[in-house]
């Protein structure tokens, strides 16, 4: 398994896997723990050259369709710049298509549970005393001395590519309905008349998209997103999922395996523009009107080469 962008790179690492053991440490301090789980785990790496590793994770297969993330670390120098949630961000990606659940065990950390449950994981069980009963000595984060180990799972999402011929009429009045729900949620300038409006559109765009991407959580459709030629022409998440990291998956996916650069955004819709802005997309035009006509104002925006 491979990953590349202009800046880092991420490759599963399947031989000499002790080569890591002082960014491993990083996060679990105790080598006897970590040799519990590393012979038997998945063990990626990101660097930015051969010379300089900046983050490590070690992921194991629990049950059928169930992993768990054993270690997350990365080096120091390179802390707070989202090279963990990026890491994260990868991992979700790569097992989603094998996977249906990635769980995580940590103390009880104020730094640590709110950054994973900023990755979208939540609360899921807790082992009393496992700190205490493992470990040969206190493990403090914080200054606060651990003891029960704290569980949190994510629920990993697939992704389908759904041809022309596949989208039902089932589907598409789903992925319309999630539209609506989504609209309603994100742009306050359209009134209800905008909405219905627009939905005749929408529904046409949904049935003969060139290119559309279905993400689901179980059988439910929770986001989706289409293209044509370079270019993103519609993205849309569940508002039950805002917040999980799901659009960016699929802008990710685009980026990655359909080479998209371009994408319009409304202008009445920050949150929008500051989430392509994120991942790298910056503003190159703008025009006074939709394609429709409407007096809704667009950003034409353009992924930056050293995003690609």
């Amino acid at each position: 398994m491979f990953e590349r962008r202009m800046d880092w790179q991420i490759k599963q690492v399947s031989t000499n896997k002790k080569q890591f053991l002082s960014l491993l440490l990083l996060a679990d301090e105790q080598e006897s723990m970590i040799d519990r789980y590393l012979d038997r785990g998945d063990l990626f790496v990101m660097y930015v050259d051969e010379a300089t590793w900046i983050a490590v994770a070690v992921v194991t297969e629990e049950e059928e369709g169930v992993y768990e993330l054993k270690n997350l670390a990365v080096d120091p120098a390179y802390q707070r710049k989202g090279i963990g949630r990026q890491m994260v961000d990868f991992l979700c990606r790569h097992y989603q298509q094998t996977g249906h659940t990635l769980l995580v065990g940590t103390g009880d950390s104020r730094q640590t549970v709110s950054f994973y449950q900023s990755c979208g994981f939540t609360y899921s069980h807790t082992l009393p005393d496992f700190f205490t009963e493992n470990y040969d000595h206190p493990i403090v984060e914080d200054g606060k001395v651990l003891t029960d180990m704290i569980y949190f799972r994510k629920d990993l999402p697939k992704v389908c590519l759904v041809t022309p011929v596949d989208r039902t009429v089932s589907l598409v009045e789903e992925l319309v309905k999630l539209w609506e729900a989504s609209v309603r949620a994100t742009h306050h300038f359209l009134t209800e008349k905008d909405i219905l409006h627009l939905t005749p559109f929408v529904e046409e765009a949904v049935r003969g998209i060139e290119t559309l991407l279905v993400m689901y959580l179980g059988n439910r459709p929770v986001g989706f997103l289409g293209l044509l030629d370079l270019k993103i022409e519609m993205l849309f998440v569940a508002p039950d999922y805002f917040g999980n990291g799901l659009g960016r998956q699929l802008v990710e996916m685009a980026i990655e395996k359909y080479h998209v650069h371009y994408v319009d955004v409304n202008e009445q819709n920050p949150r929008a523009e500051g989430f392509y802005r994120h991942i790298g997309f910056r503003t190159f035009a703008r025009t006074e009107m939709d394609e429709q006509g409407n007096p809704f104002p667009i950003l034409k925006m353009k992924l930056q080469d050293n995003k690609v």
